[in-house]
């Protein structure tokens, strides 16, 4: 395990309640990195896991799960609190240069991702004599299994102008690298329960002289979260009401509480927004 006087190069916060088999596809996908085997590797990655669960999964099992490399730090949440506390749990107790949100059912693309993403750091640093508050890429969104959408790419890979892409979408939250010190001095917001991570990407991107976007897919995203799901009347009056949202936000609501009754065909519209504004940028 690093010691404290050495930081981590990275802290990778994994937040799950009550779903040990998609938490342990995750812990799998980061102890499959390959950037772990190189020189120093395993000390320059901490995981830690925040757990709500009624029954939490001990730190042997979650150990077996990650294999022995990264260092481990497993905390105790209350579910009540919601994710963005847990969230923010997880990152007041992180000590990395950077930090990554990894929940439980999402995992890296594949095998090179981390180190794909360490490396583009380093080259834009030396480049800029500077380091990069944000790193973001391609995230693969996966419906359901019961779904008949085929996965796809988040941004899609045909846009062109990334910059004009962030006026009118945000990157999955996953598929971000964040400057520790940065993350840790800006938390979520707790007055928007269903939306704190998009207020906190936006601030984080807000800045483009200080973003590198990493045209590749980094991991993959399975559908069906909170956020992601078309809000009934009860969800759509309280989103509307969270004050992190921009008029573009709220209007984007309405609408989707209006295609409620294609919640079926709803991941077919994800995919055909994504890849339209794709051709359009």
């Amino acid at each position: 395990m690093a010691s404290l006087a050495s930081p981590p190069r990275l802290s990778t916060v994994v937040v799950t309640r009550n779903n040990p088999n998609e938490l342990q596809a995750t812990l799998a996908s980061i102890a499959h990195q390959t950037a772990l085997l190189a020189p120093k590797g395993a000390a320059a990655v901490e995981v830690i896991v925040v757990d709500g669960s009624d029954a939490a999964v001990g730190p042997q099992q979650l150990r077996s799960w990650l294999g022995p490399r990264p260092a481990l730090l497993v905390l105790r949440d209350h579910p009540a609190c919601g994710i963005y506390a847990a969230m923010n749990q997880g990152l007041a107790a992180s000590r990395g240069e950077l930090v990554q949100f990894l929940n439980a059912g999402d995992a890296w693309f594949d095998q090179h991702a981390l180190a794909a993403v360490l490396q583009a750091l380093e080259q834009w640093a030396s480049q800029h004599q500077r380091p990069a508050r944000a790193l973001f890429g391609q995230a693969l969104i996966c419906p359901q299994q019961s779904s008949w959408v085929a996965p796809w790419l988040v941004p899609d890979p045909s846009v062109s102008q990334v910059r004009r892409w962030l006026r009118i979408y945000v990157p999955n939250h996953q598929s971000m690298v964040v400057d520790g010190v940065w993350a840790r001095a800006n938390p979520f917001r707790l007055d928007a329960p269903h939306a704190a991570d998009r207020t906190w990407m936006r601030a984080a991107l807000h800045d483009w002289s200080q973003v590198l976007y990493l045209n590749r897919p980094l991991v993959r995203y399975q559908l069906g979260g909170v956020s992601s799901r078309l809000p009934d009347w009860a969800l759509l009056r309280l989103r509307l009401r969270e004050p992190s949202r921009t008029p573009v936000d709220k209007l984007a609501e309405v609408v989707k509480f209006g295609l409620r009754p294609l919640q079926p065909a709803y991941p077919a519209l994800m995919a055909l927004r994504s890849r339209l504004i794709g051709w359009l940028l």
